[in-house]
């Protein structure tokens, strides 16, 4: 069995061509079951089948899809996702309660208010 990298490349063609930005659909046979997968422009996927479907063929000589085998190293490269790291939680420090001081009344001083005569 390989697996092989399909790309839709009608994104590609001409603005008056009658496929451009087209969803294309690929049959195949898998397990006895007829499944079909929908493209769309500039899109990849990879299927890993015995050999290529008829689907895949007619597609490949309108030049509307690019094939290219992949290896298994490949395959697995591509698959492997970095997980994102850990952030590391700050250490939580215990928050004092804040206690209402017992509050000492000062006394005001009063203002002295200057007041003008006409003398």
């Amino acid at each position: 069995m390989g697996t092989y990298k399909i790309t839709n490349i009608t994104n590609l063609a001409g603005k008056r061509d009658l496929k451009f930005n087209s969803i294309l659909d690929i049959e195949y046979v898998d397990n006895m079951m007829k499944k079909s997968i929908s493209v769309k422009p500039g899109d990849s996927i990879y299927l890993t089948i015995a050999s290529l479907p008829l689907s895949v063929h007619r597609l490949r000589v309108k030049n509307l899809i690019t094939v290219n085998e992949v290896g298994a190293s490949e395959l697995a490269a591509m698959q492997k996702v970095e997980k994102p790291k850990a952030v590391a939680d700050k250490p939580k420090v215990a928050k004092k309660p804040v206690v209402e001081a017992e509050k000492v009344e000062t006394p005001k001083k009063s203002k002295s208010v200057k007041k003008e005569t006409d003398e």
